[in-house]
């Protein structure tokens, strides 16, 4: 969610996992009405961005490298993701939730037809109520590979089902009424772990 109009190299590099070398490539065509410069204390003016195209520049889909373990959140957070969910296991551990996330992975890419057609992020909180663990998490894969009830059914595998009084399982798709928010929700950096899987 932008909060103001215009911004500046640092405030872009802390909002979008890019380099220094990919923002210059990016802005090198950008639109005039849409950049303008200010002066600057150390002598060369500062560039400033109209937030209206920093999605278009500096959103993008390709995969972090291992390398870029640091940018993890950033990426997570400009990503274009398909669904959206969370689980609440009976008692569960960090560990347990870890097993569980993975085995999920395992499970989804055994629906995929060719490699590396899903991505999934997770992160593990703890429970409002008890020492016990959830995971939230977000998932993308090629167009119309997966339906909700492939994944609910998967889901289903390692979490107990939703009762009148609980909701143990929780899925939808990730449409645009979500903007980023879904994305920053599901990786608010106070969780106790977190992984990108694929």
């Amino acid at each position: 969610m932008h909060t103001k109009e215009w911004y500046n190299k640092k405030e872009i590099s802390e909002l979008y996992p890019i380099s220094s070398s990919t923002y210059k490539k990016r802005i090198k065509n950008i639109d005039s009405s849409k950049t303008k410069f200010t002066s600057s204390k150390t002598g060369s003016p500062t560039r400033l961005i109209h937030h209206s195209i920093l999605d278009e520049l500096f959103r993008r889909r390709r995969r972090l490298s291992s390398k870029e373990f640091e940018h993890t959140i950033k990426w997570v957070r400009n990503h274009h993701w398909n669904f959206i969910g969370n689980i609440v296991p009976v008692s569960s551990t960090i560990e347990d939730i870890k097993n569980k996330m993975r085995f999920l992975f395992e499970e989804l890419k055994s629906l995929q037809m060719e490699k590396n057609q899903i991505i999934l992020f997770y992160t593990i909180e703890m429970n409002p109520n008890d020492n016990c663990y959830h995971a939230h998490f977000l998932i993308d894969c090629a167009k119309d590979m997966l339906v909700l009830g492939d994944i609910k059914d998967k889901l289903a595998i390692i979490c107990e089902p939703n009762s009148k009084n609980e909701s143990r399982i929780h899925l939808e798709e990730y449409d645009m009424k979500f903007g980023k928010d879904g994305a920053i929700y599901s990786s608010k950096e106070e969780r106790y772990f977190y992984e990108i899987l694929g």
